[in-house]
């Protein structure tokens, strides 16, 4: 072969390796990319829009609004939310509009109410100023009635502001209403957040023992709400901590006995053995913890019944 065919060739090669490189780098990045859930598409764009700036991080701890009922803005959290919404349409509502139709209906014939019963009270003091200015008149000179009639007006109008003052003020800071701001699928994503947050949807009887298990152990504190909303794990291979549902969770946990062992191990025999994995596990900062000492074995079948059932929602 001669020089220049052997130059050309060297070429290709450079080539084809430098092609294969980046198609391994670029699969290595889409392999490390997380696989979002509705839930935490949802908590990311809730932080986008300000939503924890008023409900606090994660929805769990409002802050401070005069003149509100409660003197501040409610948590989604610890059964407060279950005051305002009654199913999931108002959820919707509430993102949408500000208010749900049926909390703007209640208001509104509150309103109308308390107008009618001011304007009835007008009257009956319009009437009778009247009838105490006809009755002055009879008795006593001009002058005489039409002072009194001035002091009748100056009670009526010291009445009437006093009945204004006695009005609790209106909260200032009102839910904003995000109608044309975000798509459908993006208000999915808050509604499956929000649920999450709220503990709104009921559980069969076996997932929700697990569910209070799994919050006594502290798994919550790593695993965010329900197991769903996640922390960031620096040097981890995806660089958070999965949840309990979704693509990453199964590439993890495929097996009923899997998931035991990582409860009671902190670990899986199946990514111990694998020299990749395991070069990304020891490096994590977060690592997760061993429960054989601490967990009894109903707690730990409660805590599995509680992740298999929202991990196959």
């Amino acid at each position: 072969m001669t020089s220049k065919g052997r130059a050309h060739l060297s070429v290709i090669t450079l080539a084809a390796v430098l092609l294969g490189g980046l198609a391994a780098w670029g699969f290595f990045n889409y392999a490390r990319a997380p696989r979002l859930t509705p839930e935490l598409r949802g908590y990311q764009l809730a932080e986008d829009l300000g939503c924890h700036g008023c409900h606090g991080p994660r929805g769990t701890g409002g802050v401070r609004n005069p003149g509100d009922r409660d003197g501040e803005i409610p948590a989604w959290d610890g059964g407060m939310a279950m005051m305002f919404v009654k199913n999931e349409a108002e959820i919707r509502e509430w993102i949408l509009d500000g208010r749900p139709w049926r909390l703007a209906m209640r208001d509104s014939l509150n309103a109308r109410t308390l107008e009618n019963q001011r304007n009835a009270e007008h009257r009956a003091m319009l009437d009778s100023l009247s009838a105490h200015g006809d009755s002055a008149a009879h008795i006593a000179p001009d002058e005489s009635a039409a002072h009194q009639r001035g002091e009748a007006e100056k009670m009526l109008s010291r009445r009437l502001r006093s009945r204004h003052s006695d009005e609790p003020p209106r909260p200032p800071l009102r839910m904003p209403a995000f109608r044309g701001v975000i798509t459908e699928a993006q208000l999915n994503d808050l509604v499956a957040y929000y649920k999450v947050i709220a503990a709104f949807d009921e559980m069969p009887e076996a997932a929700s023992a697990g569910y209070h298990a799994a919050r006594d152990l502290g798994c919550f504190g790593c695993h965010g709400p329900g197991g769903l909303i996640t922390a960031h794990n620096p040097r981890s291979f995806k660089g958070y901590i999965p949840p309990w549902r979704g693509s990453d969770f199964k590439d993890l946990v495929r097996s009923d006995a899997e998931l035991k062992q990582w409860i009671l191990e902190g670990h899986i025999d199946r990514l111990q053995r694998n020299q990749a994995a395991l070069f990304f596990t020891r490096r994590q900062v977060i690592k997760m913890p061993a429960y054989r000492d601490v967990a009894t074995d109903s707690t730990v079948a409660a805590v599995m019944d509680y992740v298999k059932w929202v991990s196959g929602r």
